[in-house]
């Protein structure tokens, strides 16, 4: 009696895990519109995403997001961050993740070419249309949110949250797949979503392999550092 007693709940029930979800997007915007105010004020409307008042916003939200995440997902998952693999990479981690990056980069250009054949090879993945880099401060906070919070704010959301729900429910296989999906789809972009579906059942797996969220986290940084560079060095590029 004892032992059942002191054993852990299962990680992930599934009302509050979907009430965490959603209270996750409920708590960034939320943030964002709060952030956004001000911001709007100051540096006034625009829709161009690199602009210093939508990149205020943006890093808003993720904040807010993770401010509500974090604690809840330990809540619910019973583990704490470091448990859940958010810790230093090992040897076999980093090669993972050089390994995963690549796999990535080869990926978007495979894409291309199914692009060319749908005749939409100069599609601009949504919320970049507008896209221009003005100084050096919208760029630096366009890096810092592209490449850092949003990575380690979307792998916590998506791979820790999502896919450790959903894979304590199905095989991993199809927990990865399904996550996959979800992160493709919150990106809003028909044309993109196969290959975002793909990027993120390959994070997914390889956080699945390695035990280490910082695995995945680093192939979404070093993907958005890539591209979000290019795009700010060569007008244009997308």
């Amino acid at each position: 009696m004892a032992a059942a007693a002191s054993a852990r709940p299962r990680p992930f029930p599934a009302w509050p895990t979907i009430g965490t979800a959603i209270l996750v997007l409920v708590a960034g915007l939320f943030t964002g519109i709060v952030a956004g105010i001000p911001s709007v004020l100051i540096f006034g409307p625009s829709k161009n995403p690199a602009s210093v008042g939508n990149g205020i916003i943006e890093a808003a939200f993720y904040l807010g997001a993770a401010a509500v995440l974090i604690p809840l997902l330990e809540r619910i998952s019973g583990r704490s961050l470091e448990e859940l693999g958010l810790r230093p990479l090992s040897p076999r981690d980093w090669g993972l993740a050089l390994g995963g990056l690549g796999a990535v980069l080869l990926l978007q250009f495979l894409y291309q070419f199914v692009l060319i054949g749908t005749h939409q090879q100069n599609h601009v993945q949504a919320g970049f249309e507008n896209f221009s880099v003005t100084s050096f401060d919208s760029g630096a906070l366009m890096l810092l949110t592209g490449a850092v919070i949003a990575p380690i704010v979307e792998e916590l959301y998506f791979r820790g949250l999502i896919f450790n729900a959903l894979a304590v429910r199905m095989p991993a296989i199809w927990a990865a797949i399904a996550s996959g999906i979800l992160f493709g789809a919150a990106h809003g972009d028909l044309v993109l979503l196969p290959v975002l579906a793909i990027f993120g059942t390959i994070n997914a797996l390889l956080y699945r392999a390695s035990g280490n969220l910082g695995v995945p986290m680093i192939v979404h940084a070093g993907n958005n550092l890539i591209f979000l560079s290019l795009m700010i060095a060569i007008p244009g590029f997308h």
